[in-house]
């Protein structure tokens, strides 16, 4: 009977060790995932910008900014710094405050953030519109977009849409970036057809929409009947004279076919809203790594915009040679001799 007694306790007993063993190992998963919890919500995001957020692209880039806030809950701010000798100062003052990630779009921080980074490990830096493969920095991420394949695209649209045989092209200022996107504009039109001719416009600035009108309505009075802007606000004013001389633009950065409806007949997609959320995301759930990252149609970002209005053949051309650029079959050129 003793025999008897003494197993069923020792029978209680082992179980109770197995019950209270359980119970610590659930408390500890739970304290674990609470943590885990906690440490999302707390997580908080900086972007710095050299401008108010006003135009095209930086309204995109809002978007993508509100929604990290919608879907994920994180913190972010938002850093204009106006004046040259802010963007130091604003990357230390972050740094220092203790931001998982500092978001900066275009180089003026670059060199900034080098200096600074390596004293920051646990602070993560995504810079956007940065094109360097080959840096060294432990916890940066540089992120680029792919402009020519939507000027690539942009200049597909243009040599259909043409009844002159007579495209346009109004860049803001001459630059790397902005030759990138003529290079590409100027190689869609030759591969549909190397017989259209391409004008070119220099605006000059980026900022002034009555310039912009002029120079386009200076083209189409030339014969020109459909042209590619990438001059930021002075762009704006080539699509307004599009709507007046009832001619054809294509837009930038963002859709801007309600802008003129029925005269932009495609816009080239820099979809800052898509790198910002994708990237801060990234690093969100913990998946931050210091790979180049260069936005277009293989990282699954839409680069053009083509209306409702435009033809249906129009746009299963457009779709057939997107497959193509995909699957590597056509090569998009970055340079051009086109002045």
């Amino acid at each position: 009977m003793k025999k008897r007694i003494t197993k069923v306790v020792s029978l209680f007993l082992i179980f109770s060790i197995l019950l209270v063993g359980c119970s610590t190992s659930n408390t500890q998963n739970d304290t674990s995932q609470n943590e885990t919890s906690d440490e999302k919500s707390e997580f908080k995001a900086a972007v710095l910008t050299i401008r108010k957020l006003t135009t095209p692209a930086d309204l995109n880039t809002l978007d993508g900014i509100n929604k990290l806030k919608d879907e994920l809950g994180i913190d972010i701010k938002i850093v204009e710094c106006i004046e040259i000798s802010e963007y130091k100062e604003q990357v230390q003052a972050l740094s220092e405050e203790g931001y998982d990630v500092i978001y900066f779009i275009y180089d003026n921080f670059l060199e900034a953030v080098e200096e600074i980074a390596p004293n920051y490990p646990d602070t993560k830096y995504i810079g956007l519109w940065i094109d360097k493969p080959d840096h060294n920095l432990a916890n940066f991420k540089p992120l680029f977009f792919r402009p020519e394949q939507g000027a690539f695209l942009s200049g597909v649209v243009a040599a259909l849409t043409t009844e002159t045989n007579q495209v346009g092209f109004i860049g803001g200022g001459i630059n790397p970036g902005i030759l990138t996107f003529l290079a590409g504009y100027e190689a869609g039109i030759k591969y549909i057809d190397p017989d259209v001719e391409l004008a070119v416009s220099w605006a000059g600035t980026f900022e002034d929409p009555l310039k912009g009108k002029e120079l386009g309505t200076s083209l189409y009075g030339r014969g020109v009947d459909v042209i590619f802007q990438v001059a930021n606000q002075t762009g704006l004013g080539v699509i307004h004279s599009a709507k007046e001389q009832n001619k054809y633009a294509i837009g930038v950065d963002v859709d801007q076919s309600d802008l003129a409806p029925g005269n932009v007949v495609a816009s080239c997609l820099l979809d800052h809203g898509y790198a910002t959320y994708d990237s801060i995301k990234q690093a969100y759930e913990g998946n931050f790594n210091t790979e180049q990252v260069y936005y277009g149609l293989k990282e699954g970002m839409n680069v053009v915009a083509i209306p409702d209005f435009v033809s249906q053949d129009v746009k299963d051309k457009v779709k057939e040679i997107e497959e193509k650029i995909i699957n590597g079959e056509i090569t998009i050129p970055k340079t051009t001799e086109t002045r």
